[in-house]
C-alpha cells in the first residue's frame, strides 16, 4: 500500500484534492494507497512528530507556506531518503519573479480567503430572501435595515453591500400600510432613504415601459409620489434612523455613507 503524508500549515484540502486528482488515476484495482493528512503545522516539533511516523516507501506531499519549515521537510526527508513533493515553493518562487515582489509567507490565508467567499454568498443569499419585506423574521440577523419608497435603490444598496460581506434586509415603505412593529426593536440597524419628486416619476415611469405597462398610473403620478414621499419621512421620524437622498448619488457613495453611519453608531461593518 502506498501512504500519502499531507504536511499542511492550513487544512490541508487543497493538497488532498491534488493527489487524489493524481492517485485516480492509477485506482482502476491495480493500487492500493491511503492519504494522511496532517494540518496546522507550524512548528519544527510538529514536523518532527508527522516524520516519526513516516517510514521508507511513503511520500510525503507538502503546502507549507513558511520556506523554513518546508526545507526542514526536505532535509528529513533526505534523512530518511522519502520523496517530499512541495506544491508551493517553486510556484511561489516562479511569481515572485514574475512579479517582482515577495510572497506574503501568511499561512492560511487560502483559507482566509475561503471564509471570506463564503460570508459573501451567505449575505448575497440574504440580501434576495429578505428583499422588498417578503419576510420580516431576518430582522435581528441583519447588519443593516434599508426603508424606502418604490424605487430608492433599496434593492441594488441590499446586493452592493452584500458584496462587501454585510447582511441587508430592505423594506419597502407603502402609504397606509402599517409597518411591522419589530422595527423599532431594530431602530440603531435603520437606514431611511428618500428621493425628489422628478428624479422618482423619471425612474417609475422607465420601470413601467420595460414592463411594457402605459406610465400614466398613480405610481408615476407626482401628486402621488409626494405624498408617498411625505408618508415615508413621517415613518423614518418616528423611527427616528438617519435619512438618505439619493438624488444624483451613485450606489457606490451611497453605500459608503451608509457604511460610515452604521460605524458612527458603534455597529461593527
Amino acid at each position: 500500500m502506498l501512504t500519502v503524508h499531507i504536511i499542511s500549515d492550513s487544512i490541508g484540502n487543497t493538497a488532498k484534492d491534488v493527489v487524489d486528482a493524481a492517485l485516480v488515476q492509477f485506482s482502476y484495482g491495480r493500487v492500493d494507497y491511503k492519504v494522511l493528512k496532517n494540518s496546522n503545522v507550524c512548528t519544527i516539533e510538529k514536523i518532527d512528530c508527522i516524520m516519526s511516523n513516516v517510514n521508507e516507501g511513503d511520500v510525503i506531499v507538502q503546502t507549507l507556506v513558511d520556506s523554513t519549515l518546508a526545507e526542514y521537510v526536505k532535509k528529513k526527508g533526505l534523512e530518511k531518503n522519502i520523496k517530499v513533493i512541495d506544491l508551493l515553493s517553486e510556484m511561489l518562487s516562479t511569481f515572485e519573479d514574475k512579479l517582482g515582489i515577495k510572497a506574503e509567507g501568511n499561512p492560511g490565508l487560502n483559507r482566509k480567503m475561503g471564509t471570506e467567499y463564503f460570508k459573501r454568498v451567505d449575505a448575497l443569499e440574504f440580501a434576495v430572501k429578505y428583499d422588498d419585506g417578503k419576510d420580516i423574521n431576518g430582522l435581528k440577523e441583519a447588519d443593516i435595515v434599508i426603508l424606502g419608497v418604490s424605487r430608492t435603490s433599496k434593492t441594488p444598496l441590499s446586493l452592493y453591500l452584500a458584496n462587501r460581506n454585510i447582511k441587508v434586509m430592505n423594506v419597502p415603505i407603502v402609504q397606509d400600510l402599517i409597518l411591522p412593529e419589530q422595527l423599532y426593536e431594530v431602530k440603531r440597524k435603520i437606514i431611511g432613504l428618500t428621493n425628489s419628486v422628478e428624479q422618482l416619476n423619471k425612474l417609475r415611469e422607465e420601470r413601467l415601459k420595460t414592463l411594457g405597462v402605459d406610465g400614466n398610473t398613480d405610481y408615476t403620478d407626482e401628486i402621488q409620489i409626494f405624498e408617498e414621499l411625505e408618508y415615508a419621512l413621517e415613518i423614518m421620524g418616528k423611527i427616528g434612523c438617519p435619512i438618505i437622498d439619493v438624488q444624483n448619488k451613485a450606489i457606490e457613495e451611497t453605500a459608503e455613507l451608509i457604511i460610515g453611519i452604521m460605524r458612527e453608531r458603534g455597529l461593527e461593518i
